[in-house]
């Protein structure tokens, strides 16, 4: 059975705590000496830290993300109340008059970040040049609008240096997993050639047996007919991978469960033996050295 070193960096990690304890109980009696337990500590605790500082970069980028939702909802409501205060003196409807204040073709209020800076910016150029028309108790000053519009970009620019580090620490923690995932590469190389592949320790360092298959898959298009009386004949297709069949009947009134009653190595098989007057299900599964697959879909028959 092949043996695929997960991608996922959490399945690593835990695959390379199964390998660390292993190799501390098993490379001796192996003889493994190309990947000691040093080794895979080593990786696996750089590859920890560096997912541990990816989400914490996450995490700060959500945070900056938040600060600038709230610092630019702060700049709406100063930019609500500022074209408030200019309508006596621009008119209470959209006008080209308007366009030196920042509202340009129309008299709607930017939610995204980036297009109410620039609005910040305009009005801001436009109180330095009429502090007449500012509101020092409502707090509608240029000086108010400077603060918002550098406020609100620099607190962009820490959201874009942010996404930049982020970018960096996940290509961080993707090289330390493609470190760890070629360490247990080459582990799982080096026990190819130290064991056999049918060797239950395969199975503590959490690797499949290489010598054994796939479980094979479920047997299709199961057929059965009464023959005489009392004895059922069936016939299926083969199953990829199947070594054998199980053959399983239930009779019903009479059998709690299914119950095992052949082994064939070829496609068909009769049950003897049965009751008259009887319904009978019947079902066959396949078989290999990896396992048994699900049982087919059940055929009823009626014996006489």
């Amino acid at each position: 059975m092949e043996n695929i070193i997960t991608k996922s960096k959490p399945g690593l990690i835990a695959a390379g705590e199964v390998v660390r304890t292993a190799l501390t109980d098993h490379a001796l009696t192996i003889g493994l000496v190309h990947t000691t337990p040093a080794m895979v500590d080593e990786k696996l605790v750089d590859l920890i830290m560096a997912c541990g500082n990816h989400d914490a970069g996450k995490l700060e980028l959500t945070d900056r993300k938040v600060a600038l939702r709230l610092k630019a909802k702060e700049g709406r409501g100063f930019a609500t109340t500022t074209r408030d205060v200019l309508k006596p003196h621009l008119g209470t409807q959209y006008a080209e008059s308007w366009n030196g204040s920042g509202f340009v073709n129309s008299l709607a209020i930017p939610s995204a970040a980036v297009k109410l800076q620039p609005m910040l910016g305009s009005l801001k150029n436009y109180l330095t040049l009429r502090p007449a028309q500012e509101n020092l108790a409502l707090n509608v000053t240029a000086v108010r609008a400077d603060t918002l519009y550098t406020e609100i970009g620099a607190r962009r620019a820490a959201i874009s240096a942010q996404e930049a580090t982020l970018k960096t620490l996940l290509n961080a923690s993707d090289a330390k997993t493609a470190t760890l995932r070629l360490t247990l590469r080459t582990l799982l190389d080096e026990m190819a050639i130290k064991m056999d592949p049918m060797d239950p320790l395969w199975l503590a360092f959490g690797f499949n047996m290489p010598g054994k298959k796939r479980t094979p898959d479920v047997p299709k298009n199961l057929t059965a007919v009464l023959i005489g009386t009392n004895a059922i004949a069936m016939k299926w297709n083969a199953a990829p991978r199947a070594s054998h069949y199980r053959v399983w009947k239930k009779v019903i009134g009479v059998d709690a469960d299914y119950v095992f009653v052949g082994n064939p190595a070829d496609l068909d098989f009769t049950i003897e033996g049965l009751p008259g007057n009887a319904q009978v299900e019947v079902l066959v599964s396949a078989v290999n050295n990896g396992g048994e697959s699900q049982k087919s879909t059940l055929v009823l028959v009626q014996t006489l």
